[in-house]
């Protein structure tokens, strides 16, 4: 059985360390590596949202599917807004 809070607090983990390497790499580097460290901090918190409906989906949970398919497309429209 999945933990559905482990497997989500690793997601999290693993999107800011990858952030984190990116941008001290790309300090002694070129300033493309910290733009895609930048990146990858901003796409943490929604690549969450998908990892959570997928396990919610796997679990058949259409209640919290629906709701964390709903809070990815405010996110997604929100940052389109933007722009």
């Amino acid at each position: 059985m999945v933990n559905i809070e482990r497997v989500l607090s690793w997601v999290l983990r693993i999107g800011v360390m990858a952030s984190a390497s990116f941008m001290v790499i790309g300090f002694f580097t070129t300033s493309a590596l910290i733009w895609a460290g930048v990146a990858f901090l901003i796409l943490t918190p929604l690549m969450r949202i998908v990892m959570a409906g997928i396990l919610f989906l796997a679990k058949n949970d259409r209640l919290y599917f629906i709701i964390a398919l709903y809070v990815m497309l405010v996110l997604v429209i929100g940052s389109m807004l933007k722009f």
